[in-house]
């Protein structure tokens, strides 16, 4: 595995990030499930919603790519992933979460609450509110999975979180990242489906 240079991911390189996190997510099958089954359609709304991820996370600083632009790791710091109703709200605003009906069809609504719902409750049970590293996107570029890209860009944070004694989470939605995240040291906190015909999410966490 060759070393890369790890850097903040620039504004002005998101619009070509969300590109590639939408091509690495298309055949996901959780956003298969949230997004229509036209690709062309899913393409442009995985677009937009991994630039408003990116867009929302990078007022933290705590994005990671490399020169080339192989992958993106998107982390929220202690305290900005909350179930406060005030940052929730924020985060909804600044996400523009309500325009998520235009983006991916009114019949896809009803499933994105659910998942939102979900997800929102496991992190509560699983952390506890304590506070934690909370990783909102990690993404390589499919030319370069299992290259080691991934793992490299965890890392700032990874030795971050062990300095300062704190944990990192993450909810994922294959078998594949599950096994990759435990490589690099987490540990699965549940496996659960957003209902019977729905996928299935685990939620991972990283001891400090």
């Amino acid at each position: 595995m060759n070393s890369l240079d790890v850097l903040q991911l620039k504004p002005s390189q998101i619009v070509d990030a969300s590109e590639i996190a939408a091509k690495a997510f298309e055949s996901d099958p959780v956003f298969s499930y949230l997004t229509p089954d036209d690709l062309h359609l899913r393409f442009q709304a995985l677009t937009w919603l991994t630039k408003r991820v990116m867009a929302y996370c990078s007022q933290y600083e705590q994005i990671y790519t490399t020169s080339d632009l192989q992958g993106v790791a998107a982390w929220l710091p202690p305290g900005e992933f909350s179930s406060e109703l005030l940052q929730q709200l924020k985060m909804v605003l600044q996400l523009q979460l309500y325009r998520l009906p235009v983006k991916v069809g009114w019949n896809r609504l009803g499933r994105w609450l659910t998942v939102l719902y979900q997800t929102e409750i496991a992190h509560q049970q699983d952390m506890e509110n304590a506070p934690c590293w909370y990783l909102g996107m990690m993404v390589v570029h499919p030319a370069k999975q299992g290259q080691g890209v991934g793992s490299q860009l965890l890392q700032p944070i990874l030795r971050r979180a062990s300095d300062e004694g704190l944990p990192c989470y993450v909810v994922t939605f294959t078998e594949q990242a599950v096994r990759f995240y435990q490589k690099n040291g987490f540990e699965i906190a549940r496996t659960q489906k957003f209902s019977p015909s729905a996928p299935s999410f685990w939620t991972l966490k990283r001891h400090p």
